[in-house]
């Protein structure tokens, strides 16, 4: 009967075979600052750069190919079902952002040209799919599922800037956005029974103060 150091062997063995680090080397970011909830369900690819104060929900997976093809910055929370892929681009996240929880996020850089900038202060939620060469700006935010590819969000504050106009760009709702560039201060709105996307201000859905 296997003991417990062979089934931890076994474990690692299929990890390194998949470029992953082992359960040892994920625990070891916890020295870094870092909190990994659940070692066994989490997989970070030994290519990975990741930062200080990120906490990793289970089942979430960075999967690399080369090294620092995966750049991650500092006190970012990646909830459960947080898929990460850079096979053939790169990913650069920066830094307090929240990915998840709800619905999973999906982010794909598995062709040759594809670059995905992601700033600080961001959220990601809701099954959202990011793909291509797509830059989110400082507090942007997507809220649904939505798949986004080849576009940007233009930076500014985060959800909690009190001035709407101020606020980076928003994508939410559920469908398509590709080849897009959504300024500072606006939303774009995808509903279930149109392929359009609506651009609208963000004081249309939070009026300012008088």
């Amino acid at each position: 009967m296997p003991t417990n150091d062979d089934l931890l062997a076994s474990i690692d063995a299929q990890r390194k075979e998949n470029g992953f680090r082992t359960l040892a080397e994920t625990m070891e970011l916890t020295a870094r600052g870092n909190t990994v909830l659940d070692p066994f369900s989490t997989l970070i690819s030994v290519h990975a750069k990741v930062g200080t104060g990120n906490t990793f929900y289970p089942n979430s997976v960075m999967r690399s190919d080369k090294n620092d093809a995966i750049t991650v910055g500092n006190d970012n929370t990646f909830y459960a079902q947080t898929y990460l892929e850079a096979s053939g681009g790169t990913i650069t996240i920066g830094s307090n952002n929240q990915f998840g929880p709800e619905g999973g996020v999906t982010i794909k850089a598995n062709s040759p040209d594809s670059t995905i900038h992601i700033g600080d202060y961001g959220r990601y939620l809701g099954g959202v799919t990011i793909l291509g060469k797509s830059t989110l700006g400082n507090g942007a935010q997507i809220l649904g599922s939505i798949t986004f590819q080849n576009a940007s969000l233009e930076a500014g504050g985060s959800f909690t800037e009190q001035d709407p106009d101020l606020r980076a760009a928003v994508a939410k709702g559920r469908g398509l956005i590709r080849n897009q560039a959504i300024q500072q201060g606006y939303v774009a709105v995808l509903g279930e029974a149109s392929t359009s996307v609506s651009i609208l201000p963000q004081s249309h859905f939070h009026p300012k103060e008088n």
